[in-house]
Formats: C-alpha cells, sequence, structure tokens
C-alpha cells in the first residue's frame, strides 16, 4: 500500500528552475497548482507579461490530491448557497459551475491536452430517511434551472434515494496541469517561496530568501493565503480534512456523490476505484490513522483492497462560495473552493484576466472577497480555531519528531504527527509539513526548526 494519491504516480518528470535572480513582471502569481496553472496559461494566452512561483514541486499539494472530478452535482453545497444567499445568488452560482466545467472541456479539447478525461453521469444519493425531502427540493431546484434529472439506481453503495445527471466528467487532475503548460519553457519557477511582500510606488516588492521580483499585480493561487491580515480570512472560512483510497476495480465507469455530511464520493479511474469519506473540521478529529482505519473498513465493505492511501484539505467558506477577486490594490486572490476546486479553479482564471484588463464578467460580484460575510460563520470558525488549538497540545504522539520542534510556524499550535501519511499537520489552520519538518502547505512559510 502507497501512502501517496494515485495522481502522484501520473507527475511529468520535468522539472522547472528555481529563481536565483532578480526579475521584474507584469504580473506574478504565487501558487503552481490547478489554479495558478489555469491562470497562468490563460494570462499568457491574453500575451501578457506573467510569471508563475511555486514553493515547492507545481501540483504536488492540493491538485494532487483531489478526486479528480468536473461536476455541478456537489452534495449539499448549492442548498447551503440558496439558505445563506437566496435562490437567485445559488442559481448564478450554479449557472457558474457549468461555465467552467464547459471551459475545462473545450480547453482540453482545443490543446488536444492528454488527461484521461471521461463523460460520465454523476449520481447524487443519501442514506439518511430524514434527508430525502431535502434532496427532492433540491432536484427541484434543478430542473428549475434547466437541468434534467433522471431516476437511476446504483448496488455498489446503499441508499434510500438517488438521482443522476448527465454532463459531468472525471480526469486526472495533475497529468491536466502539466500537458497544459508543457509548451512554456520559461517564467514558471519551482522552490521558490515569496517570504513577504512590500508596496513601493506602482509595484509590489516580492521577496524570497535572496531574491526580490518587482511586479504590478500579485495573485494569490496558493490555497491556503498566507498573507491573511487583509479581511480577517481565517475568521471567514474554515478547513475540512477527508480521506481517500484507490482500489482495483473491475466494474463500470460511475461518479457519485452523497448530499449529506459527512459526504461520500466516489468515482472511477482505468481500472480503480477512488473512494472519499470520513470528512471532519480538521478541529474534531486528530487521529489520522482512526480515520484511515475507517476508510479501509468501507472499501473492504464492498470488497476492494487499498492501493493508495492519502487526505487532503479543503476551505469551507462561512456562505459556500468561493474568494475570487480583488483582496486588496493591484493583488488578486482565488481560494475557498468549498471541495469543488477543479472547474472553480478554470473560472478564477477568467475572473482574475478580466479584472486585470478591466473587463466585465458577471461573476465578479457575487465571489467577490469583499463581500460580507454571515456574523455566526466568523463566530464557529474563530471557535474551531480555538478548539484546533487546544486539541493539539492535549494530543499525545511521541513516535516521531524528538529532534524538530513540533510548534506550527504560522500561529504557533502544536503539530500533530500523521503515521499513515508521514507528515505534521497542524490542526489549527491546516498547514503540512513532511517528517523531516520542510514545509509543505500554507499557511506556514517556512520550515519547522530543529531542537538544539
Amino acid at each position: 500500500m502507497k501512502n501517496i494519491s494515485i495522481w502522484n504516480e501520473y507527475h511529468n518528470k520535468k522539472e522547472y528552475p528555481k529563481l536565483m535572480k532578480d526579475i521584474e513582471t507584469d504580473i506574478l502569481i504565487i501558487g503552481g497548482g490547478i489554479t495558478g496553472i489555469n491562470t497562468f496559461h490563460t494570462l499568457k494566452e491574453n500575451n501578457l507579461n506573467v510569471v508563475l512561483v511555486e514553493r515547492n514541486k507545481i501540483c504536488n499539494s492540493v491538485t494532487s490530491r483531489s478526486t479528480g472530478k468536473l461536476s455541478f452535482l456537489q452534495n449539499n453545497l448549492i442548498d447551503k448557497i440558496r439558505e445563506n444567499c437566496g435562490d437567485k445568488k445559488a442559481s448564478l452560482y450554479l449557472k457558474s459551475q457549468i461555465d467552467a466545467i464547459n471551459g475545462v472541456v473545450n480547453t482540453i479539447n482545443k490543446y488536444k491536452i492528454d488527461c484521461d478525461l471521461e463523460k460520465v453521469d454523476s449520481i447524487c444519493y443519501t442514506n439518511d430517511i430524514n434527508e430525502i425531502n431535502k434532496l427532492k427540493d433540491f432536484r427541484k431546484f434543478l430542473n428549475k434551472n434547466n437541468i434534467n434529472t433522471y431516476e437511476c439506481n446504483n448496488n455498489l453503495i446503499r441508499n434510500k434515494y438517488m438521482f443522476k445527471v448527465k454532463n459531468t466528467y472525471i480526469f486526472n487532475p495533475v497529468k491536466y496541469c502539466y500537458n497544459l503548460i508543457s509548451k512554456y519553457n520559461k517564467d514558471i519557477y519551482e522552490n521558490t517561496c515569496i517570504k513577504r511582500i512590500e508596496k513601493a510606488n506602482n509595484y509590489n516588492n516580492c521577496y524570497t530568501d535572496n531574491n526580490v521580483i518587482k511586479t504590478k499585480w500579485v495573485i494569490l493561487a496558493c490555497h491556503y493565503p498566507y498573507f491573511i491580515i487583509p479581511y480577517l480570512f481565517p475568521l471567514k472560512s474554515s478547513l475540512e480534512k477527508s480521506y481517500i483510497s484507490a482500489s482495483k476495480y473491475k466494474g463500470n465507469k460511475l461518479s457519485l456523490i452523497s448530499y449529506d455530511n459527512p459526504f461520500v464520493s466516489i468515482r472511477t479511474y482505468k481500472d480503480y476505484l477512488i473512494y472519499l469519506s470520513n470528512t471532519h473540521y480538521i478541529n474534531e478529529s486528530v487521529c489520522d490513522r482512526e480515520n484511515f482505519n475507517e476508510l479501509i473498513k468501507k472499501v473492504n465493505d464492498i470488497n476492494l483492497k487499498p492501493e493508495y492511501l492519502w487526505s487532503n484539505i479543503d476551505i469551507i467558506t462561512s456562505d459556500g462560495m468561493p474568494y475570487i477577486g480583488i483582496l486588496k490594490e493591484k493583488m488578486l486572490i482565488s481560494t475557498g473552493y468549498n471541495t469543488w476546486g477543479l472547474s472553480t479553479s478554470f473560472l478564477a482564471s477568467s475572473i482574475l484576466k478580466n479584472i486585470i484588463l478591466k473587463k466585465k464578467n458577471k461573476y465578479i460580484k457575487l465571489f467577490s472577497p469583499k463581500r460580507k460575510t454571515i456574523n455566526k460563520g466568523i463566530i464557529n470558525n474563530a471557535f474551531k480555531s480555538i478548539q484546533g488549538l487546544i486539541k493539539g497540545y492535549t494530543y499525545i504522539n511521541n513516535k516521531e519528531g524528538d529532534n524538530i520542534n513540533k510548534i506550527c510556524p504560522h500561529m504557533g499550535c502544536k503539530l500533530i504527527y500523521n503515521e499513515i501519511e508521514e507528515t505534521w499537520d497542524c490542526p489549527c489552520h491546516g498547514s503540512r509539513f513532511n517528517k523531516n519538518g520542510k514545509v509543505i502547505d500554507s499557511p506556514a512559510n517556512k520550515d519547522i526548526t530543529k531542537k538544539k
């Protein structure tokens, strides 16, 4: 059994250089996941001067830990948006996801990108008899928005009620990213971490350890942004962790998602079945081994044996919609995808391009980072951070890391060792480090220090 994502097996062997000199550009993208790569490609196609930097290796973080779905059937997320923002905004969000999926598919076809794209029907189901009426109401909402839904059945999972939609897709997100930018041999830098940004006249000076990038625009495409002071981002979102496996499978291709939480997501990939479950807020459970064991049991129950195991952390916003747009003058952001970043990242690339080029886009206002956020959500998110801090300091794990300080350099939370993936994880804000202390995921912006 391998403790990596199945997508990591398909990493392109191409490596990009580390930035070793001072440079100047019009636009700097910080983050080499699918958001940064889609945006880099979109801006290059519009003949803009743009540079992308990634602290580690491109597509080696959240993108490579996703399930690889392109679907507007997103468990109960749209109903969350309906409750918080009303049906009109929920309908616009739904339209944005359909536009994004079509955009990804058109890009794949236009540039003949090899990424194992398959068109599939997506199924939404519930096992909870108390959720049936909610799921039926959601189905009516889809029908009102001109989306056809169909009765169906599936014997792989127990369910009380389910339906399916057409025109959704599954693909390999890492192959997509590498092949999308394969023609670009410059302006991409790996192992290049931006440590701070300083405003100077009409430019932003972005500093690495040894060099500076002078740029007019900065785009934060780094999942959980580590330049977090503007607009109290940590209080406007929370973090959700999921556990995923890939097992050999001989059945028909499929794509399923549960309506209710903690949600289950299942899809096929070639001769594998990818199974996601045991989702929880990171402050609620700090023992990853227990969650992985529960996942393995569920997979064993359908007569499969995991060959790959990995986890992922997603940013959940208070109102259910992402933050895409202007953070402050000449600084843009795209984050908070509520587990559905593969389609939303493409949408973000179009929105950010239009902001820079001063063009209209019907989704700019909807996803603005400056929009009003639910006060109740802010209070809950603050409580979750405190709860994660307390649990981190009360959880005992002395099996590893005697030679390093087990304190997250982001905000001082106690790190917890993930025995399955061999990483140090922060239960407060989701920073991750490898077993030797090298930072893997933000918001932490530096490695764990060694003990003296």
